[in-house]
């Protein structure tokens, strides 16, 4: 058990890079999502996640001198996918929030959506057609891809 809080410990200035990466480029990634056309912008959706996953990778292959052990990859691609969606959950509903203080028809039109079935479907439908592939991702590019990448930056192997 020691060893999995010493595990978290040390991964804990890796979810807070991520968070702060994901931060930083959904804002980027708004700003651009309202200057393209209607329908482009939602491609955008993933870059926050996919950006700050690979700056995070390197981050911890010049800190650690090695790729991420099997025990650090499963944590962080598990951190990383509940910060983000975490995150995206949080600011959805203080938007929601902020916009029902002038309008209060906004949170009891929200709070209808969720009854309707469908709305739901198609909420759950899209969530996991973005969360398990960004998941999939995460998992594989700590894996053998940083076992390349630190092999390259390093010289040796550096499996942890």
């Amino acid at each position: 058990m020691a060893q999995v809080d010493s595990l978290m410990i040390s991964l804990t200035r890796y979810f807070l890079w991520f968070l702060f990466f994901c931060l930083i480029f959904t804002c980027i990634c708004g700003v651009l999502a309202a200057l393209l056309p209607a329908g482009v912008g939602g491609i955008l959706t993933a870059v926050p996640y996919l950006v700050a996953m690979i700056w995070v990778l390197f981050k911890f292959l010049k800190q650690q001198q090695r790729a991420p052990s099997q025990a650090e990859r499963k944590k962080l691609t598990l951190g990383f996918s509940l910060i983000f969606w975490g995150y995206n959950l949080a600011f959805l509903l203080l938007g929601i929030w902020i916009f029902s203080r002038q309008n209060p028809t906004i949170w009891q039109d929200f709070l209808l959506y969720l009854q309707q079935p469908q709305f739901l479907s198609v909420v759950v439908i899209m969530w996991l057609l973005i969360a398990i592939p960004l998941y999939l991702l995460t998992y594989w590019f700590y894996g053998k891809q940083a076992q390349r990448m630190a092999a390259k930056m390093f010289g040796s192997q550096h499996q942890g």
